[in-house]
């Protein structure tokens, strides 16, 4: 009797603000399961790759998601790039569909659920040893902290207060918006402000 083959949801910002990754993340999907069964499968069974765009908006994820467990039955997502749209994808494949989730960027952390498997950095991985080495090398000890108004951006500024503060230094100045004009004014405060460095915590 022939296996059932293994169905692998994937969530891709092919189009919106992120398509420029979304699209690469979804011709390596297409290359990999290509290959893979090219050679025989995984341990046996070939893979059935159910590709969904996220639009790089967290309601069509939500809403993809949801679709990918309900009606196509997959036996695991992967994709989202933003840690909202993982907080979004995740509420019902893991929360109410209590199927395996994969995923793959680099994020703040503090995720902890048997049935997440987040692959990225976090920000010990990345700040801890920069920041540091950014203050011994350069002498900075003021820094400007310009960032998106979401969950990685929050914690990873966070991260780099404790860190900056522990090596002697100063957080001089903080703005956090979505918009445009905002990011305009974070500009013209930071020249303002006259940090040694600005970090911006943003995917």
């Amino acid at each position: 009797m022939t296996q059932a083959s293994i169905k692998v949801g994937m969530i891709a910002e092919e189009t919106g603000a992120l398509s420029f990754m979304g699209r690469a993340n979804a011709n390596v999907a297409r290359m990999v399961v290509d290959e893979i069964n090219a050679n025989g499968g995984l341990l046996g069974r070939k893979i059935e790759l159910y590709l969904e765009d996220g639009a790089t908006t967290d309601a069509v994820a939500e809403a993809k998601a949801a679709k990918l467990v309900l009606q196509d039955k997959v036996d695991v997502i992967f994709g989202g790039i933003y840690s909202s749209t993982r907080q979004a994808i995740k509420g019902p494949a893991v929360v109410k569909g209590r199927t395996l989730y994969i995923y793959p960027e680099q994020y703040e952390g503090q995720e902890c659920d048997p049935l997440i498997f987040c692959t990225g950095p976090v920000p010990a991985q990345q700040l801890d040893p920069l920041i540091p080495w950014l203050m011994r090398k350069t002498g900075a000890r003021t820094f400007y902290l310009p960032s998106a108004d979401y969950i990685w951006p929050h914690v990873m500024n966070e991260r780099v207060r404790r860190l900056v503060t522990a090596n002697g230094g100063s957080i001089v100045g903080e703005a956090v918006s979505r918009s445009s004009r905002a990011w305009g004014l974070s500009r013209r405060t930071r020249r303002w402000c006259r940090p040694s460095r600005s970090s911006a915590g943003d995917q």
